[in-house]
């Protein structure tokens, strides 16, 4: 009976923490949450288009690509990886893409050989990274530099024209909502399931915490860096695809930047590139940001060049953040700030 008694409290115990872990993972996106709100409360302040369905249809089919990619990045980041060819990577998929609805092909053909050509890149490089034991960076660097020239080389130096593949994928509704955020939401939902319920996800967080201990424990780390790097990669096809129906055009330069964006927007939402960290929630939050952002710009009319700046100055603090909270020293300035203002407070 008192065994019965210690287990049942053991099971409430642990139920206790972990409905503390979920407020306190919320509060810690707190802060993003906020800075979202108050650079749409300035855009709606500066100008009456910003709260418009339109507009707001419009940023959700903007920050559909990021958000795909976004989602491979945080599973990479988990682990302590990243992908730095994921935009040119995207970027090409559109050509080849448009190539093939050039030839005549039909969107369901585009799709599968867009998807597969996306795995095999991921597995490549996964496969290297994992069994050759080479830095992702200058891995994934390379790579970057390699799709980027064969985007050109296919494309022959110039977007090649397909505005009506994919179009409603890219610019039409589902049901009275934007197709894109609706593939957007379900990629987001999968993800997050992944990282917080499947073995992958469990051993992406334990390969990215310590190496060496995941191996100890029998957690096979080769696979599970291929098996991260092919769906990573996997939602750069489908990424590629969302991009070739928004821009009607299969662009060699497309995905520009879209790599740095992603990391970005994962660091925001609490991602470590040190790894062992990181929630899809948190990196939503950031791609909404860093979208909301480069609306509200272009909204005001400000050059674009200024959102290629501001994309810079939030990476830059993202990762002066994650650095600080990775050392402690933001929860060492909170406490330090209590205990004055504790001081502080008339005795009663």
């Amino acid at each position: 009976m008192s065994a019965l008694a210690g287990g049942e409290a053991a099971k409430a115990k642990a139920t206790s923490a972990g409905r503390r872990r979920l407020p306190k993972a919320l509060t810690s996106l707190l802060p993003l949450a906020l800075a979202l709100i108050a650079v749409g409360a300035y855009a709606t302040s500066q100008t009456d288009l910003f709260l418009t369905s339109q507009n707001l249809s419009t940023l959700v089919q903007q920050i559909a690509v990021l958000g795909v990619l976004a989602a491979g990045t945080t599973l990479l980041l988990a682990a302590g990886m990243f992908d730095l060819s994921i935009g040119a990577l995207a970027a090409l998929l559109s050509v080849i893409g448009a190539k093939l609805a050039e030839g005549g092909s039909g969107e369901l053909t585009i799709l599968i050989v867009c998807l597969a050509c996306a795995l095999l890149a991921g597995a490549l490089t996964g496969s290297i990274v994992a069994l050759l034991r080479v830095g992702p960076f200058i891995l994934t660097l390379g790579a970057a530099s390699v799709y980027a020239s064969l985007a050109l080389v296919v494309a022959g130096g110039r977007p090649v024209p397909a505005s009506d593949v994919f179009a409603t994928l890219g610019l039409g509704e589902w049901f009275g909502l934007p197709s894109a955020g609706i593939v957007l939401a379900v990629v987001l939902l999968l993800a997050a399931l992944l990282l917080r319920y499947a073995r992958l996800g469990r051993n992406a967080y334990a390969v990215g915490s310590s190496e060496d201990t995941a191996f100890l424990a029998g957690i096979p780390v080769a696979r599970v860096k291929i098996a991260l790097f092919s769906l990573s990669s996997l939602l750069v096809g489908i990424g590629g695809v969302i991009l070739l129906g928004r821009l009607g055009a299969g662009d060699p330069v497309g995905g520009a930047g879209l790599e740095l964006q992603a990391i970005a927007a994962a660091v925001l939402g609490g991602a470590s590139l040190g790894g062992g960290r990181g929630s899809i929630l948190g990196t939503m939050l950031g791609v909404a940001l860093l979208g909301t952002i480069a609306n509200a710009l272009t909204l005001l009319g400000v050059q674009a060049f200024w959102q290629q700046f501001a994309y810079g100055m939030v990476l830059i603090i993202a990762v002066i953040l994650t650095a600080l909270r990775e050392h402690g020293l933001l929860a060492h300035a909170r406490r330090t700030l209590d205990t004055r203002l504790g001081r502080l407070r008339p005795a009663r």
